[in-house]
């Protein structure tokens, strides 16, 4: 309610300004300098309250702009996204997910070095003047993206020598748990080690006298009711020393008719598809129990992977949680790696308000005002400078000391698809191997078919 009044009473006060502006003699060129903008800025996972109260503030600084703040489903982004660019009434900014970057490339528009903005003020001590003057704004350089962000940032967003946007927040993976079903599984404290990790599945799934699973260790090992699922199959393949893409090359099948079972993706695959194979001990999942997140938060699983940003949907679903959160367990202490999941504030190419949209994002991607954002929103900063002081939240900490290490290894054109042929995969290493076919060679054609469906999406 504060933000909403703080946001009207803004827009009043802008009208009122630029009203005030026609009466007190702007010259014609000043007033064509404040002529009303409206942006509209559609986002998807962002928090919307953050933004506008945002907004507001720069709309204190430049009163001529109005920022419009508009929530779309991610299931519906891409259909609304197209028709709106057809009907030419597409909106001037989008948080575009790193992965969609290179899909939405050809809709968007490079970050300029700089913007020319209107800049008013208010001159005199006794008859007081408005002066409005032409502002040029310097925009991040592709220097600041590389030193300041997560190295990460500047791999993802620089594609061809142009920058396509910039993070407000930067997410990797952590393991959640319930505190009190590990306090009664007898387990005193939270896994920091694969093996710590097994046992502690182990101790905590129950089952029933007929054999069914009536608490989970963790959801693991299946591909379509698992949260996440490719991206921590990625975690486990790049433990494993092992890379998914190199550039636009889709690598993670590479020499596996050679090395076999012995493969560092078949080897992730067996790890990760254990635990929804009845006859392993770890077996703690399966493909006929709900999404790992509704388990999870109805005291039915142990143990969870997933981003800061899930933090609040599991606070929301299960309030009286005794809800702790540690760091991935890593194969290499002294060379760890995770995944990057996060969203980038980019300017569509369409927009008739570049220097203005522009602009927007930077002010609101300032160190200050990112430091705002993920304060209040719970997020990993996407700013080295910040995590130190994020280490210090035991509930942020997992996260924000892992984004040093997360990367993105999709830059394809469709990632949805990619990550069904990595579900696909999964679910098929899964399936009983048929009669009369050799289960080593079903393995390896899996992982090859599967990273040719992938490369036809980069």
């Amino acid at each position: 309610m504060k933000y909403h009044l703080l946001y009207k009473f803004s827009i009043l006060l802008a009208v009122i300004m630029i009203a005030g502006f026609g009466c007190k003699g702007l010259s014609q060129t000043e007033q064509e300098l404040i002529q009303p903008v409206t942006l509209n800025y559609w986002t998807v996972y962002n928090d919307v309250a953050q933004l506008q109260a945002m907004a507001s503030e720069y709309q204190q600084i430049r009163p001529y702009v109005r920022v419009n703040v508009r929530q779309v489903r991610y299931e519906e982004f891409d259909r609304l996204f197209v028709n709106a660019l057809a009907d030419d009434v597409a909106p001037d900014i989008v948080s575009m997910h790193v992965r969609w970057l290179n899909r939405y490339t050809n809709r968007l528009s490079p970050m300029p070095a700089t913007v020319n903005v209107a800049n008013i003020a208010v001159s005199g001590t006794y008859s007081k003047d408005t002066v409005v003057t032409q502002q040029t704004m310097q925009m991040p350089t592709k220097t600041i993206l590389e030193k300041s962000f997560v190295s990460t940032v500047a791999d993802d967003v620089i594609i061809r020598g142009s920058v396509y946007g910039i993070p407000l927040a930067l997410d990797s993976l952590a393991l959640y748990y319930n505190k009190d079903l590990l306090d009664k599984a007898g387990i005193p404290e939270a896994p920091q080690t694969w093996a710590e990790f097994l046992d502690a599945v182990k101790k905590t799934t129950r089952f029933s006298a007929d054999g069914r699973v009536i608490q989970s260790g963790v959801p693991l090992g299946t591909g379509k009711n698992v949260d996440y699922s490719s991206d921590i199959l990625t975690l486990l393949v790049m433990q494993n020393r092992a890379k998914m893409a190199i550039g636009s090359h889709v690598s993670f099948a590479d020499n596996v008719d050679r090395f076999g079972a012995g493969h560092p993706t078949i080897e992730a695959l067996r790890f990760y598809t254990d635990f929804a194979r009845p006859t392993k001990e770890v077996y703690a999942w399966n493909t006929q129990m709900e999404s790992g997140f509704d388990a999870f938060t109805r005291g039915k699983a142990v143990f969870y992977f997933g981003y800061a940003f899930d933090l609040p949907r599991i606070k929301g679903r299960a309030p009286q949680m005794n809800l702790e959160v540690v760091p991935v367990p890593q194969l290499n202490a002294s060379d760890p790696v995770n995944v990057a999941n996060y969203w980038v504030e980019s300017v569509v190419k369409k927009s008739r308000h570049q220097n203005e949209a522009w602009d927007f994002i930077r002010f609101i991607t300032t160190p200050d005002k990112i430091k705002i954002y993920t304060d209040a929103t719970k997020r990993p900063s996407p700013l080295r400078q910040h995590i130190a002081d994020q280490e210090k939240d035991p509930l942020l900490a997992p996260f924000a000391s892992a984004v040093l290490h997360a990367t993105n290894w999709y830059h394809g054109r469709n990632v949805d698809d990619a990550g069904k042929a990595i579900d696909d995969m999964i679910e098929g290493y899964l399936s009983p191997v048929p009669d009369g076919q050799d289960g080593a060679k079903r393995d390896i054609q899996l992982i090859q078919q599967s990273a040719q469906r992938v490369q036809q999406t980069m």
